[in-house]
């Protein structure tokens, strides 16, 4: 019966955040768009059937260039795509598949408290999950981290089942489930020594001696092949975050590298469940916990904060994999510290203030009008039109293009893909094309480029998108609508304006080629059909 009440308080919390979350096209987020993009691909892929993927592959990318499908680990998008045949391609949806995930995590982070404390203050240790103010930011944006971590507490809930009952399927299944994890989100992958040590610290040596174990072991190792051949080949991006960025915030040679994520925690949790969760630490060898638990929770915290404090690209989200010890952390502390009937309501009550504090004075960010750009060009431009698309959020405006299916035969180009050659983002370096605007305006006619959408003033302190804005201003073309970009946070695009080619406009298919240097590849295909 409390599983059920814990199931419905997850279920609401999950509707209160889908209605909390932008979930209209106003993404925020560069990566956000990209991740939704990604499942649409996938769904797209299975519902065409090509003969030859690879070149099918190319061209889709041509004509939605904001795919990051082989740079990130690929199990979201494809959990994501049958959700888009159901139901449609919609930012909605995207959202939707993510609070499922969102669910999950509280569920089994419920689940796992119960392991520790009572019904009522693990029900709170769930919530809080949902509460928690740097964890509602990124769980109600289509990024990784919320399921990624999803599967981990359900690996570490299957784990301990194991260790207690004795059961084999509850070891195999927890192992599928951490590489389901790591098959999200690549950082996840630490947990694997801790949940081997887990098992030594259960066992001793006498694990060595299990067949169970050394099959899983095998398994394992064949299963995170895939992804680790991925993340090498096509992550390069990833792989240079670890061992080193120009640009990092921090050094991972200072002290301020290492201490970087705790001074993060007070943002992600607030101060009142973060002082508890210290409370937690001393408290948890004297709460009904042997000693795989405390192996469990104090390795899966440490040697992730180690992990990631090694890594020279620090983001506040990435800490999201270690937050549920935390929460753990607690609601252990407040058991700890509270007679069992009191310690439940109290906990759900901290919880609950938590969590509008989070709906008040931490909104998820919010970037409206590409959305609405995008529909400006479904209503105007030709058919098989050719658009290009200059500005910061191309993902978003992608996005929201593919999301029209009544206007599948736009092709999208974007002006830093066709002008620029950058590896991840401009601080790590950019290449110029030396074209002149008399060039430029002779590109986007032989492209058979019919509207542009443009940022105004992007990235014009390089040379040719300077070069770029003249043509637009100049008798080439024609501005034809201007969309403002109304958010709830300081950005730098303020209005997206339109512009219409009044020059001589190519017909017929185009083929392009687009380099993608964080990836060493070129891709071609064509556009305008």
């Amino acid at each position: 019966m409390t599983n059920a009440v814990a199931a419905a308080v997850f279920l609401l919390g999950a509707v209160l955040l889908f209605v909390t979350a932008p979930h209209h096209g106003e993404f925020w987020w560069s990566d956000a768009p990209r991740h939704a993009l990604n499942g649409v691909f996938v769904k797209d892929l299975i519902a065409a059937m090509p003969a030859h993927p690879g070149a099918w592959a190319m061209q889709y990318y041509v004509q939605y260039p904001a795919l990051t499908i082989l740079f990130y680990p690929p199990l979201f998008y494809a959990i994501s795509a049958p959700f888009y045949a159901l139901f449609g391609v919609s930012h909605a949806t995207a959202i939707a598949v993510l609070l499922l995930h969102y669910f999950a995590l509280a569920f089994g982070l419920y689940l796992l408290a119960r392991c520790w404390i009572g019904p009522f203050a693990a029900i709170a240790v769930g919530l809080a999950v949902m509460a928690a103010p740097g964890i509602a930011l990124w769980g109600r944006q289509v990024m990784l981290e919320v399921p990624s971590v999803a599967f981990a507490v359900w690996a570490a809930l299957l784990l301990r089942r194991h260790i207690t009952h004795e059961r084999s399927g509850a070891l195999y299944l927890s192992a599928f489930l951490l590489l389901c994890a790591s098959y999200t989100k690549i950082t996840t992958i630490f947990l694997f020594p801790v949940f081997a040590v887990v098992l030594f610290a259960a066992r001793g040596l006498a694990v060595l001696r299990e067949r169970r174990v050394w099959i899983v072991v095998g398994l394992t190792i064949v299963g995170l092949i895939p992804v680790i051949y991925l993340t090498v080949t096509f992550g390069s991006a990833n792989v240079q975050s670890v061992t080193g960025i120009p640009d990092a915030s921090v050094s991972r040679a200072s002290v301020a590298g290492w201490v970087w994520y705790a001074r993060e925690m007070p943002s992600q949790l607030g101060w009142p469940l973060l002082i508890l969760a210290i409370l937690g630490v001393p408290l948890a060898s004297a709460h009904r916990m042997v000693r795989s638990d405390l192996v469990l929770l104090g390795g899966w915290f440490l040697l992730g904060y180690l992990f990631l404090s090694s890594i020279d690209l620090k983001e506040a989200r990435h800490a999201l994999v270690i937050l549920p010890v935390a929460l753990l952390a607690a609601g252990i502390a407040v058991e700890a510290l509270l007679p069992q009937r009191a310690a439940g309501p109290a906990l759900l009550a901290l919880v609950l203030g938590t969590g509008i504090y989070t709906w008040r004075e931490a909104p998820t960010p919010y970037v409206e009008g590409y959305r609405e750009a995008a529909e400006w060009i479904a209503r105007e431009a030709p058919k098989d039109a050719v658009v290009v698309f200059s500005g910061k959020r191309d993902g978003s405006f992608i996005f929201n293009m593919r999301a029209i299916e009544s206007r599948r035969d736009i092709a999208v180009l974007r002006a830093d893909k066709l002008l620029l050659e950058i590896a991840v983002r401009r601080e790590l370096g950019v290449r110029e094309r030396p074209l002149s605007e008399q060039e430029l305006g002779d590109l986007l006619d032989r492209d058979g480029v019919s509207y542009v959408v443009a940022q105004d003033g992007f990235w014009t302190d390089l040379p040719v998108m300077a070069r770029l804005q003249s043509v637009l201003r100049s008798a080439h073309f024609q501005e034809v609508a201007r969309i403002p970009v109304v958010a709830n946070l300081p950005t730098e695009d303020h209005t997206l304006l339109i512009y219409r080619n009044m020059g001589h406009v190519a017909q017929g298919p185009h083929i392009v080629d687009l380099q993608l240097p964080i990836i060493g590849k070129q891709v071609e295909g064509a556009v305008g059909r």
